[in-house]
């Protein structure tokens, strides 16, 4: 007889145990298809979040670990002066095959009278929370605090002529052009500004910005008893230094940037509007300038050095010689490359110094999704090793009780392969059965039990972190996506059935049953007619 005519009538002859080996492989095949649904569906979603996760890193100091090696207060000033990562460190960084484009910066703030804050359109029918006085703090700049102050405009430095955060669609270029290479190193004065900012100040691509740097003499500012610095920010005999800088427009770039207004509420809501605002009034110009104004405005800084220490002894001032902090941003082609950047680059800094990025922000959905992946693979793992002893007792069982019959198979001139055959395709008919329900079943149970375990896990995660928020690099705000709600995170979490999940689970479903049977098998390859029978 044919070895699978025979496998199957006798699947039909022994019902009592074929039903055994079905409820066996039925259930533990439940509990292989929850945990991989279960574990299908984390891995889903966290993808999912992470693609909303801007691709956006800087460098920054780890000042916990550096400020407990070097013995100092957790801020200490000089944490951020000791080894800092070089330009030819940034550029390793940079040349790394996840990085699309990077830039390092300086920042500084240039002062004028005459030039008004551009205040940024935002849709007060979408606020919630925050009252029309916070509301103001956060847009207009210095000059709501102080009505007769000089303004302060946000001035950054770059050396990507680019400017990275056009690149990363922060900004688009409305007309003009960004900067040369030539006008980058060369340290020609020009720069790159917002429409809004050229709009209320009647600029244009061609016209000339006038603008002062200036270091001001706070001690004399007190001897006056004038304690709103800024009100004398521009007044001659405050100032030990101040110099009119020139800038000619060559660019004027449009503000991309939507705020998601729906997640924030309250005061939380008044840190990304100020940030949009100081976006749409900073200058762009070349880091080559933007080094020489900080370095002339450093010396001016350090006449009054002696009588600034001994005036404020606990202020933390600036070394007789100190270099300009560089700031960094690299912007990645996925935001899924993020974590093994992280890694990549953060060996190749110096110290304490490592890479950071804004996943602070999703930190109690990807901590949730962790601990639930963490549980579904030692689920899965425990179930396939528990489905592998049993079966594998199960079935050396259920062989020993026919050994006659293979003993009669073996004496009537059947060859080994065909018995194997027929043994086979017993296990792997009533398998086929088992895990087809099985599939089924345990997707159904996955899905409420671990969507009710992650809500409660997210739940437990934003409690803990009410109380202890992740830090967001400061100079990376501007791109901070804000919290994904929870109602969100649950639409995301799919555990329904789809082609990964059926392929990942008959695969692994039929690697174990192989291995299952793997000891009984050997058992027939070994038996002898003779032994058999006598």
């Amino acid at each position: 007889m044919n070895p699978f005519k025979r496998a199957l009538t006798n699947i039909k002859r022994q019902p009592a145990k074929t039903a055994v080996l079905l409820m066996l492989i039925f259930i533990l095949g439940t509990v292989l298809s929850a945990a991989i649904s279960v574990r299908t569906a984390i891995i889903t979603t966290e993808e999912a979040v992470m693609m909303r996760m801007p691709a956006v890193s800087t460098i920054y100091l780890d000042h916990i670990e550096a400020a407990g090696y070097h013995e100092l207060p957790m801020f200490d000033p000089s944490l951020w002066r000791d080894g800092r990562p070089t330009v030819y460190d940034i550029a390793a960084v940079g040349q790394l095959p996840y990085v699309r484009a990077y830039d390092f910066y300086l920042s500084n703030r240039l002062l004028s009278f005459e030039l008004e804050w551009a205040i940024p359109q935002v849709d007060e029918s979408r606020i919630r929370g925050l009252s029309e006085n916070d509301l103001e703090q956060a847009i207009s700049g210095t000059r709501f605090w102080h009505e007769n102050a000089a303004e302060s405009f946000p001035v950054r430095g770059v050396n990507n002529p680019a400017i990275t955060e056009i690149e990363a669609g922060l900004l688009s270029l409305a007309t003009g052009r960004t900067f040369s290479s030539e006008e980058i190193e060369n340290g020609a004065m020009v720069a790159v500004i917002s429409q809004n900012f050229a709009n209320i100040n009647n600029l244009y691509v061609g016209a000339t910005l006038s603008i002062s740097s200036a270091v001001h003499n706070e001690i004399a500012m007190v001897e006056e008893e004038i304690f709103s610095f800024a009100e004398g920010w521009l007044v001659e005999r405050f100032m030990v230094h101040h110099e009119i800088l020139e800038f000619e427009i060559i660019g004027i770039f449009d503000v991309e940037h939507e705020l998601n207004y729906e997640n924030y509420q309250g005061w939380a809501l008044s840190r990304p509007l100020s940030e949009l605002a100081s976006l749409h009034n900073r200058i762009y110009i070349p880091i080559t300038v933007a080094d020489s104004i900080l370095r002339t405005e450093h010396e001016a800084d350090l006449e009054l050095l002696a009588q600034r220490r001994e005036l404020w002894p606990h202020e933390a001032w600036p070394e007789d010689e100190e270099e300009p902090l560089l700031e960094t941003i690299f912007l990645l082609y996925d935001p899924r490359d993020l974590v093994v950047f992280t890694e990549a680059a953060s060996a190749l800094l110096p110290g304490f110094w490592y890479v950071m990025d804004l996943s602070g922000v999703f930190y109690n959905v990807i901590s949730s999704m962790d601990t639930m992946l963490e549980i579904a693979d030692l689920i899965l793992l425990l179930a396939a090793g528990a489905t592998i002893i049993t079966l594998t007792l199960t079935i050396t069982l259920l062989l020993r009780d026919r050994k006659g019959e293979i003993g009669i198979y073996l004496a009537l001139g059947d060859k080994k392969f065909k018995i194997l055959i027929q043994f086979l395709t017993e296990i792997f008919v009533v398998a086929t059965i088992g895990i087809t329900f099985a599939l089924f079943t345990g997707n159904i149970l996955s899905g409420h039990i671990s969507r009710n375990m992650l809500e409660q896990t997210l739940i437990e995660q934003t409690a803990e972190l009410e109380s202890s928020q992740q830090v967001i690099p400061w100079n990376l705000a501007i791109f901070n996506p804000a919290e994904i709600p929870l109602e969100e995170v649950m639409e995301m979490y799919d555990t329904s059935l789809n082609v990964g999940v059926v392929a990942l689970f008959v695969g692994i479903s039929l690697i174990v049953i192989l291995i299952s049977t793997i000891a009984p098998i050997m058992q027939i390859v070994k038996l002898e007619p003779k032994k058999v029978l006598l």
